[in-house]
């Protein structure tokens, strides 16, 4: 591809991680000196925000491919007609009042198919409807997590695994909120998981701390959403390890809390992270997203 002497502008949005990076337009076929220039600020920054970048979903799809082969949400039923590479995540509803997507996607803290064999190595997420009250994100930076632990603490998860499973049903920390009512279910992250789901998503092991194949740092790899317990570790044991871990990930001092604006692309390493849908948005109000997935490798 021919190269430019274009220059990026890249401002740092917080202490913990988070850029945001100007002066491309992803639209258009990327140089290799550009895409450099992006991928040098995501390993540094974790998360990139892409403002003012109106795509389509061919589009999206293509700048997406850059960083690897792309996933489909095994769930496949939320997947844009057509594309089947973007997920879908809107609380609209269709004609007969039924939920056409996920809406409640991403409100636990999570990264992106954790539960997989070869989890994800990063994700794009497209605005398309931004609600006035809602709907923002948070990132939590997993290599500060970390590196903030107490020796002991990380002498002691050297060498652990734990499980990961797609079916919340399946994590013993979590249930449906008590006045949520049946019908409501469907559409919601609560929604009973197909045979054919459960097969294409078995529970996967996976070390408590990983090293990133690219920068080389530790970070934590586990959440609240998909880890569910501690491998060869007795329940209560593995369970107070895992919440003392959780409670050390979310402090505030580790986290990127973002506003939406139409027609932003965020990426984001899901090696080094877990992130949260805030929530919030009122039923009068739509809030529309569109995710790739970039597929990874096994954690080492």
């Amino acid at each position: 591809m021919v190269t430019t002497a274009t220059r990026l502008s890249v401002k740092k949005l917080g202490d913990a991680l988070g850029a945001e990076m100007r002066g491309v337009d992803l639209s258009r076929p990327v140089p290799d000196d550009v895409f450099e220039q992006i991928t040098a600020a995501w390993l540094e920054h974790i998360v990139i925000v892409f403002p003012d970048q109106k795509l389509s979903n061919e589009e999206h799809i293509q700048f997406s491919r850059r960083f690897g082969p792309l996933e489909i949400h095994p769930s496949r039923k939320h997947n844009v007609k057509n594309y089947p590479e973007l997920l879908l995540l809107t609380n609209r509803k269709d004609a007969a009042g039924n939920y056409v997507s996920l809406r409640d996607g991403g409100s636990i803290w999570h990264s992106d198919l954790s539960y997989m064999a070869e989890p994800s190595r990063c994700s794009l997420l497209y605005a398309i409807d931004v609600p006035v009250n809602g709907g923002d994100t948070e990132w939590a930076n997993m290599y500060k997590a970390y590196e903030s632990l107490p020796q002991s603490l990380k002498d002691r998860i050297a060498g652990l695994r734990a499980v990961h499973q797609f079916d919340l049903v399946e994590n013993p920390r979590f249930g449906p909120p008590v006045d949520m009512k049946p019908e409501e279910l469907k559409g919601s992250i609560w929604e009973k998981k197909s045979a054919a789901v459960k097969a294409r998503t078995p529970a996967v092991v996976h070390r408590i701390v990983r090293t990133h194949p690219v920068t080389g740092r530790k970070a934590l790899f586990v959440s609240r959403r998909f880890t569910t317990h501690v491998a060869d570790m007795e329940a209560d044991e593995g369970e107070a390890l895992l919440l003392d871990l959780f409670d050390r990930a979310e402090r505030a001092e580790h986290i990127y809390h973002h506003r939406w604006s139409v027609n932003q692309l965020l990426l984001w390493d899901n090696r080094c992270t877990v992130h949260l849908a805030c929530g919030g948005v009122p039923d009068s109000q739509i809030r529309t997203m569109q995710r790739t997935t970039v597929r990874g490798e096994a954690p080492v």
